[in-house]
């Protein structure tokens, strides 16, 4: 096959929501010596895009978008021991730190969140579920990251928003990180209010908006 076409059968067989045939193309696509990031961000990511276009227009729901998701991460797991994170880390976009906030131990909507992060050029270290506001702390400096993300799945842990917001002021990190809230719990009036940048139900609006805030941000800099 020519690079044309493995990069298109990443691609769709993460809009297939076929977890074997990602693992097939992306061994291929290291043996005709693609670079795995090019693979990534050209192939699985513009899956996962697509897979985004087809949720916003009500064509796959959540089953389906978690199928997406587990075809996208099976073919992502062939090329991670061969990505350099020091190597490619001009090439993210921003690094984040997502996790279920404390006191919730729902984690579908992160799973959805990080792979659309990851589709779009950002590096994301997942914390996992009940993740403490000293977690939250210590992976901003741990990984110098720029972008926390709250998930928020049910309405009192919400509340739990401004219990982080004000941890990461204390420890001095707030500005210099934008904080996201995500779940169907979250909205974005309150978000803000509590001390966050944004608040999310939809993975795809919120990297949309993200990028875009960076940009703006990076120009007032300038």
């Amino acid at each position: 096959m020519s690079k044309q076409e493995i990069l298109q059968g990443l691609m769709q067989a993460v809009i297939d929501m076929d977890k074997a045939k990602s693992r097939l193309v992306a061994e291929e696509a290291l043996k005709e010596g693609i670079q795995p990031f090019d693979a990534v961000s050209k192939g699985l990511s513009l899956g996962m895009k697509r897979v985004g276009e087809m949720w916003n227009a009500m064509e796959v729901f959540l089953p389906e978008v978690m199928a997406s998701v587990q075809a996208f991460y099976t073919g992502l797991e062939v090329f991670k021991p061969h990505l350099s994170k020091e190597g490619n880390r001009d090439q993210y976009i921003g690094t984040a730190v997502f996790g279920t906030i404390f006191g919730d131990i729902h984690s579908v909507g992160k799973d959805v969140v990080i792979p659309v992060f990851q589709a779009e050029d950002f590096n994301v270290i997942d914390l996992g579920i009940d993740v403490s506001p000293e977690k939250y702390v210590d992976a901003i400096k741990q990984y110098n990251a720029n972008i926390v993300g709250l998930g928020t799945y049910m309405s009192e842990t919400f509340m739990h928003v401004v219990d982080v917001t004000e941890a990461l002021k204390k420890a001095g990190v707030r500005d210099r990180v934008m904080v996201l809230c995500g779940g169907p719990s979250a909205d974005d009036e309150g978000a803000r209010r509590m001390g966050a940048d944004a608040g999310f139900r939809d993975a795809w609006e919120a990297v949309d908006w993200t990028k875009k805030a960076l940009s703006e941000r990076r120009a007032a800099r300038k």
